[in-house]
């Protein structure tokens, strides 16, 4: 074995993507000034308060934790809040908080797929299931591929066409941010020690790679029989 120093470049890339993600977020809630709020959210039994985040939860999950995990680590281009992007919920229904589009929005509805997600606030994955299973079940005649995040935890849905939720076995993947949010936090203490490789051996790359684009992708092709169809 080499005696020569560590570098960035040993590591895994997916694992040095979502720590760079991990940091900013961590350092936005420095910027805060609402450190001590997480640490009993994370620690405790506390839950992410906007008044100490003087944003809503879940518009702060999305911004600095969620969906810079799926831009700038695991490859998506995304559309906020889709309207009517499909399923064709009820115009009284909701609204999910984002679509894919790294499969075109066209490409996809031509082909009867759907590929969207829903983001809570920590601690709430279970309000993204009961949303979920309201989505999937209002619209039998697609398939469905769906990411659900409450920060966190995170969960990978697959929904073939005309399967109702209860014939199936979801989550398809999961995947945590936890452990490796304790260590990353650290930046914001100064009686800590922060060491960034140790964060990176702690993040969950085997769970997250399941998310990666490409290997959804060939989920599609497995689970539906579609070839690529992605730009």
């Amino acid at each position: 074995m080499s005696d020569r120093p560590t570098t960035i470049d040993d590591h895994d890339p997916l694992a040095n993507n979502i720590l760079r993600v991990l940091q900013d977020f961590i350092d936005e809630i420095g910027d805060r000034e609402c450190t001590g709020h997480f640490d009993k959210v994370v620690d405790g039994n506390f839950y992410l308060k906007g008044k100490h985040l003087t944003q809503e939860p879940e518009r702060f999950i999305e911004d600095y934790l969620v969906f810079p995990i799926l831009k700038q680590a695991l490859g998506y281009s995304l559309r906020p809040r889709p309207k009517q992007y499909a399923p064709r919920w009820p115009k009284s229904g909701g609204i999910p908080d984002f679509c894919v589009t790294s499969i075109p929005v066209d490409v996809a509805m031509q082909n009867d797929l759907r590929f969207f997600g829903e983001v809570k606030p920590p601690k709430k994955i279970e309000r993204a299931h009961d949303d979920m299973e309201e989505y999937l079940d209002s619209d039998l005649d697609i398939h469905a591929v769906a990411i659900l995040s409450d920060g966190f935890d995170w969960e990978l849905w697959v929904r073939p066409r005309n399967h109702t939720i209860e014939e199936l076995e979801n989550p398809y993947a999961k995947a945590s941010l936890r452990d490796s949010l304790k260590m990353v936090r650290t930046r914001n203490m100064a009686i800590d020690s922060y060491r960034p490789h140790k964060v990176r051996n702690q993040i969950d790359v085997d769970g997250f790679s399941a998310f990666e684009f490409d290997a959804v992708m060939s989920v599609i092709h497995d689970e539906f029989g579609m070839e690529r169809l992605s730009n």
